[in-house]
């Protein structure tokens, strides 16, 4: 979702630099912000008990992150980290409420936005449960292309294959098997170290 900067600075935002790997909020704190990338990479991840790492999604410019907590005032069920140097603009949750009030087209998109994450990670539950790993990893990037707007051609795929691994659940070893399976199934190219699909 992508707010107009204007609004948001309208309502009081502020624009906020966080460094790469500087969190932007720990599982466990109070949403507080509506968080908007003017620019940069965001890693929205949960862990497990043993430290495992199951990212939840990986935010880029223009998009929002955080938004059901804050909506709903709970604790972060999730952490969020800056991948590279990132300009944020983020709103107190007051002063969010109140532009959601003012502007029914946004509360229209929030609702659009809300509804196409949540039918996404039923997706993603439905992959997770299917034992084959190459299935999982398949989704994964299937999903990744259509996101952003690519059907049939091949694409580079920017994730290493540790973030593939932590996006699908899976150990990072099981993933570089898998891919080189898949690649000699003709399904994905590895050129250079680079993945295409």
């Amino acid at each position: 979702m992508q707010i107009s900067t204007n609004l948001l600075l309208e309502y009081g935002g502020i624009q906020k630099i966080f460094e790469k790997n500087e969190y932007i909020f720990h599982e466990g704190d109070t949403a507080r912000y509506f968080y908007q990338i003017i620019k940069g990479r965001v890693k929205v991840f949960c862990t497990n008990d043993d430290g495992k790492l199951f990212v939840q999604g990986v935010f880029v410019d223009g998009n929002s992150f955080g938004e059901p907590p804050l909506l709903i005032k709970e604790k972060y069920p999730v952490s969020a980290v800056a991948l590279c140097k990132s300009v944020i603009l983020k709103i107190g949750d007051t002063a969010f409420e109140e532009l959601m009030n003012k502007n029914q087209h946004i509360q229209k998109t929030m609702i659009q936005l809300l509804a196409r994450r949540i039918f996404d990670k039923s997706k993603i539950a439905k992959d997770m449960m299917n034992q084959k790993t190459e299935h999982r990893i398949l989704s994964f990037l299937e999903d990744f292309k259509a996101k952003n707007g690519h059907h049939i051609e091949k694409i580079f795929i920017p994730f290493t294959r540790q973030e593939i691994a932590d996006f699908t659940g899976l150990r990072v070893e099981t993933v570089i098997r898998s891919l080189l399976k898949l690649k000699n199934k003709n399904i994905v190219e590895i050129t250079n170290r680079k993945l295409y699909y």
